[in-house]
C-alpha cells in the first residue's frame, strides 16, 4: 500500500444478545432501540427490556449490544 493511502476503515457487524440466545442484525440502519422492537414480536419480554451499552471485539469485527429486563415493583 503506498504511504499517501489512507487505511480503509471497515465497519463491525452488530450482534443482540437476549440471555443466552444471539439475535442477528435485521438492518443495519436500524437504531439499538429499534432492532429490541423489531424483535419484541418474536420476545414479548422485549418490551420492558433495556438496551446495555455495546461491548466491542475487535479480532472478530463485532458490536454486541445485550438487552437487559427490567424488573420493576409494584407498589
Amino acid at each position: 500500500m503506498p504511504k499517501d493511502t489512507p487505511p480503509i476503515a471497515s465497519t463491525a457487524r452488530r450482534a443482540f444478545k437476549h440471555g443466552s440466545v444471539v439475535l442477528t442484525d435485521p438492518n443495519p440502519d436500524m437504531t439499538p432501540e429499534q432492532v429490541k422492537t423489531f424483535y419484541a414480536t418474536q420476545h414479548p419480554e422485549l418490551l420492558n427490556a433495556g438496551v446495555g451499552s455495546p461491548e466491542t471485539d475487535l479480532k472478530a469485527g463485532t458490536v454486541t449490544y445485550t438487552f437487559v429486563a427490567n424488573y420493576g415493583r409494584k407498589g
